[in-house]
């Protein structure tokens, strides 16, 4: 237990889903991996505001906002009054844009805590996952496995995060449509279809196929055809209905500059596109300016 004046930190990745995205619920395979950028949360003895500028957030726990019932959840979680701690957040990641904020959120407040109490990981896990379904209901649990971890990994409900050899590190470029949505909105306008149109299901384990293959692109180095893997993995989410026309004009772009392959990531219905264009990183993140949108450049598999 740390003395009452310390301030504790604790780090949460951001994330991005190579491949596999709505199929994970489903039982099939998802590949994602931690970004260089997350959340950085401080905990210090107080009464319970958390304050991150970056996302203009100013709050206290208790006045019934979804972040606020989440850091509740999270501090009960891990046997802390959810009064007695102020946080102090540095969001390096934009909110509700598909890159895993709230698991990225979650976590580094679950450490902040941790490292006051002694709580271990599989503490910190339990107590990102109780913040988490605040925001997305019954989450699968990958964003929170990502943000916990970093690196690259294989996740499915069954066997949880495995990490993924990666032969090299891989450079991304990762788009913001400035369109924010709802994850658990979008899950079920999945489900929906899927109920209603049977096809629908098998465009699903389409999706784990295409992970199963990225999995072998990213043993093997071959990043064209992990290129190839998300051109047609864009085109399997755009015929589940959730890409954006947004969306599909930033995939496009990155194309058109050269890029190997592109793809929404996340939930879609918004939020972020990735794309895989060595040597014309540049060229894409320029072509995406010329749209208004903003984009930057991380590095996964280090």
């Amino acid at each position: 237990m740390t003395d009452s004046a310390t301030t504790t930190t604790g780090f949460g990745y951001g994330k991005v889903i190579l491949l596999g995205e709505h199929a994970v619920v489903y039982g099939q395979p998802a590949i994602a991996a931690g970004m260089q950028v997350g959340v950085r949360a401080h905990a210090s003895a107080g009464a319970g505001s958390v304050r991150a500028p970056a996302w203009q957030l100013d709050l206290q726990v208790g006045d019934d906002s979804p972040v606020s019932t989440a850091v509740d959840r999270l501090c009960q979680q891990l046997g802390v009054a959810e009064r007695s701690l102020d946080f102090w957040l540095e969001a390096e990641v934009p909110a509700r844009a598909g890159l895993g904020s709230s698991a990225a959120m979650a976590v580094a407040i679950a450490r902040a805590v941790a490292a006051r109490t002694g709580a271990g990981e599989d503490d910190i896990l339990a107590a990102a996952a109780a913040a988490e379904s605040v925001f997305h209901k019954t989450p699968s649990g990958i964003d929170a496995a990502v943000a916990s971890r970093g690196g690259v990994g294989r996740f499915d409900r069954a066997a949880g995060w495995q990490a993924i050899p990666v032969s090299r590190p891989i450079e991304i470029c990762v788009g913001l449509s400035g369109q924010t949505r709802q994850t658990s909105d979008l899950v079920s306008a999945v489900a929906h279809l899927c109920q209603r149109t049977p096809v629908a299901r098998r465009l699903i384990d389409a999706l784990g196929e295409l992970a199963r293959a990225g999995m072998e692109a990213l043993a093997s180095g071959d990043i064209e055809a992990l290129g190839h893997e998300f051109n047609m993995a864009h085109g399997v989410l755009s015929g589940l209905g959730v890409s954006t026309p947004e969306l599909d004009a930033l995939v496009r772009a990155a194309r058109a500059a050269g890029a190997l392959g592109a793809k929404l990531t996340g939930a879609g219905g918004g939020g972020a596109v990735i794309a895989l264009a060595p040597g014309r990183t540049e060229e894409v993140l320029r072509r995406w300016r010329s749209l208004g949108c903003y984009g930057f450049l991380t590095v996964v598999g280090t």
